[in-house]
């Protein structure tokens, strides 16, 4: 199943924030049999890039044949455009021991720093809404009707209006949390290229007929996602988080997707890591508990990519030290 980070529409929606897609196909017998969607990012000033799939590839890791013929391909690829690394993350178990095998042979290199998040969780849509309910926690069946009771109502708005209403409370949910969100533009681009392929949609909850949370759903083949929520400091006590997911399960259940992707938690959850209290809203759901083997660099200019990776890290360790006044991050390990 092909994550809709490697799709051509993300690609296109990357462009915004300074990446160039390049896709990459292997055929036989005029079918795509492996692939991939690089991202690349040029360097300033010395003229080299570097290349991430998120994601990706798309590719059979137990078939070294034809995982070697895409390689080649991509170190071909790279050679034209000055890549310094390839950075991978593809939706593999981390229980699958030939895949960490095959890329063990082929010289990628695991990474304890994440871009997307290693572990999820996957609710399976496929039951019928009397099971996803009880399967909840008691507590979020609680919630989920307190939210109904007392009056708060949930509409998608995959649009403009939709859009801005998002964005407000975001840059609440930000300030409150600590977090640096993209502007405003992003999310508008975000709309502009996935929603005519219906692969966007945006939920808003009121509560007396003021915005006080909403989410964007990503949908692609069988499957959603969910990466951006918001919630307001004001009228948390009628949880509106717990209603607006209701919401989007009831509806994507309807449209007839399968597997709703509950994004990112941490691997290893702890009463004091930045990501617990998301951990216990997303656990609550009772989805299965997901972890891929994460992020592996294949190093194609050692000497670039040994002098790249100090300066990011030193820029990365600074600038999260100004703008949140420590060094870790919520997905290192």
């Amino acid at each position: 199943m092909c994550p809709i980070l490697q799709s051509v529409e993300w690609g296109e929606l990357k462009k915004i924030s300074g990446w160039q897609p390049i896709r990459i196909s292997i055929l036989e017998n005029d079918k795509i049999i492996a692939g991939i969607s690089i991202l690349k990012r040029k360097i300033p000033f010395i003229g080299k890039s570097i290349f991430y799939a998120p994601r990706g590839p798309i590719v059979d890791y137990h078939d070294e044949k034809i995982f070697s013929i895409l390689i080649d391909r991509i170190r071909e690829v790279a050679k034209k455009h000055n890549a310094i690394v390839l950075k991978i993350d593809p939706e593999v178990d981390e229980q699958d021991q030939k895949a960490k095998e095959l890329l063990n042979k082929f010289k990628f290199v695991r990474l304890k720093k994440q871009i997307q998040p290693r572990a999820t969780f996957f609710l399976d849509l496929t039951q019928d809404l009397d099971t996803i309910l009880s399967n909840c926690k008691s507590k979020h069946r609680y919630n989920i009707r307190l939210a109904l009771k007392k009056g708060v109502t949930v509409q998608e708005m995959t649009n403009e209006e939709g859009m801005n209403r998002f964005y407000d409370i975001y840059e609440e949910t930000a300030n409150r949390n600590n977090f640096m969100i993209h502007p405003r533009e992003y999310y508008r681009r975000v709309l502009q290229i996935l929603e005519p392929g219906k692969m966007v949609r945006i939920f808003v909850a009121f509560y007396n007929k003021k915005p006080i949370a909403s989410v964007y759903i990503f949908c692609f083949g069988e499957k959603i996602w969910y990466m951006y929520g918001s919630s307001s400091n004001e009228y948390r006590n009628v949880m509106p988080n717990h209603a607006i997911h209701w919401e989007v399960i009831k509806w994507a259940k309807e449209v007839g997707f399968k597997i709703y992707d509950l994004w990112g938690i941490p691997v290893d959850p702890k009463p004091g890591h930045p990501l617990f209290g998301v951990y216990r809203f997303k656990q609550g759901f009772k989805g299965q508990k997901k972890i891929f083997i994460g992020m592996h660099d294949l190093i194609l200019k050692p000497f670039w990519y040994y002098l790249m990776n100090k300066g990011i890290k030193t820029y990365m360790n600074l600038r999260s030290l100004i703008r949140k006044g420590k060094i870790s991050d919520s997905l290192e390990e």
